[in-house]
């Protein structure tokens, strides 16, 4: 289950704004929490980008990395940027299960696997009980509708998105996405979700709005605690992902809400974040980033994405985290 993806973030660009916002957030709770204390524990994949980051921002050096993969573990262990990274061979869910945490911690979730949403949610869930007061929790989930499965031509009427079945007790595919989806998540599945809501652009708020709701029900067996949360992500690098990230605060305390709130990117799982960066050659890029009429100065339009978004709006939103790969010739 706890397996990260190795595809590098140059070919991942909204995946890279992405962690620009988790590390933006980070930055700025740092001086009040003292985040340069805490241990950081996550899957690195086989070149640890993310520890990397996370040392150099914050200075975290008590880290901990997680594979379940040998020879993924062995190339983190080649590949470590810096020595206080410890490379453990182990599953993320054992590893938190035997290790009894004394020090506030981040951690990170950062699941590919569709199939076991529901377990990946529950261990989330009930790690917010198992970690010190303002410990950070974030989770990756992949939120590709197909992952649903595909029915028998047989078994449905229609494959388009919004119709409705047209052929008796036949469903349309989003019909049956839904059906899959209630299934597959059993008591997390939210009340009251529509078929339309299983469509590419959708499906992430559906998986979204079944985390923060497995959450909810989990606060409230913990009478000591509370969650705010942070930064809620959709985005699709090819295939489509969401991330939630949140801070666990005792019941009453409410000194972390206005740095919080006066945070531009803040966002929760009923309302994320869409990321949906354009590519951009050099030229155009540096036009998008020093004017105001870029769109007028180009002189053409640019390509929507499968997200649908405003690619001149969605860069102004998001330039400052955007990073720009260039190929370098060694």
């Amino acid at each position: 289950m706890s397996k990260a993806s190795s595809l590098p973030y140059k070919l991942r660009p909204n995946k890279a704004v992405d962690r620009e916002l988790f590390l933006s957030i980070l930055g700025r709770l740092a001086p009040i929490l003292n985040i340069e204390s805490y241990q950081y524990l996550g899957l690195g994949g086989p070149y640890l980008e993310d520890f990397r980051l996370i040392h150099a921002r914050l200075g975290i050096d008590d880290m901990v990395c997680v594979d379940m993969d040998k020879n993924v573990h062995l190339r983190q262990y080649f590949n470590r940027p810096v020595e206080c990274i410890e490379c453990v061979y182990d599953t993320l869910e054992n590893y938190i299960d035997i290790t009894e945490f004394k020090k506030q911690i981040v951690i990170w979730f950062d699941y590919t696997d569709p199939g076991s949403i529901t377990e990946q949610i529950e261990r989330f869930t009930r790690t917010i009980s198992e970690v010190p007061i303002n410990s950070i929790l974030r989770i990756t989930l992949n939120a590709n509708p197909s992952s649903l499965g595909k029915p028998d031509n047989e078994e449905i009427s229609v494959e388009l998105g919004d119709m409705n079945s047209q052929n008796g007790n036949k469903k349309n595919i989003q019909e049956w996405r839904l059906e899959q989806f209630k299934k597959r998540l059993g008591n997390l599945f939210p009340s009251g979700m529509k078929p339309n809501e299983m469509t590419f652009k959708n499906f992430g708020r559906s998986v979204l709005k079944s985390l923060s709701l497995a959450v909810d029900k989990e606060i409230l067996s913990c009478p000591d605690r509370n969650v705010i949360w942070l930064l809620a992500t959709h985005y699709a690098d090819g295939q489509p992902m969401v991330t939630a990230t949140l801070i666990i605060c005792a019941k009453n305390d409410e000194s972390l809400q206005k740095y919080i709130d006066d945070w531009i990117y803040k966002s929760s799982p009923n309302d994320p974040l869409l990321l949906d960066l354009p590519a951009l050659s050099t030229l155009e890029r540096l036009i998008m980033e020093s004017k105001n009429d870029a769109k007028e100065l180009l002189g053409f339009e640019l390509p929507l994405t499968d997200m649908g978004v405003d690619p001149f709006e969605s860069f102004k939103k998001y330039y400052r985290v955007f990073p720009h790969f260039s190929r370098v010739e060694l």
